[in-house]
C-alpha cells in the first residue's frame, strides 16, 4: 500500500513539471514571433510564474485595451 501511495505521489508531482515544460516551450516559441513576443512574456508570467489559469486574467493580458 505504501508503494502505491509513493508512486501516486511521484506521478502527481510529474504532471505539473510536464505541464510547465510544455507551456514553457509554447511560450518560448511564441516569444520568437516578432508581433507576439510581448504577449508571450505576459502570458508566461501569468500562467507559469503566478499560476493563474482564469480566463478573465488571460483575456486581460491578451487584450489590455479592451477593459
Amino acid at each position: 500500500m505504501e508503494d502505491e501511495q509513493s508512486g501516486a505521489s511521484a506521478e502527481s508531482q510529474a504532471v505539473p513539471a510536464v505541464t510547465s515544460s510544455v507551456l514553457g516551450a509554447f511560450f518560448d516559441a511564441l516569444s520568437k514571433e516578432e508581433d507576439l513576443a510581448e504577449l508571450a512574456v505576459g502570458l508566461r508570467k501569468l500562467v507559469l510564474d503566478d499560476g493563474i489559469f482564469a480566463e478573465p486574467a488571460i483575456r486581460t493580458v491578451m487584450f489590455p485595451d479592451a477593459s
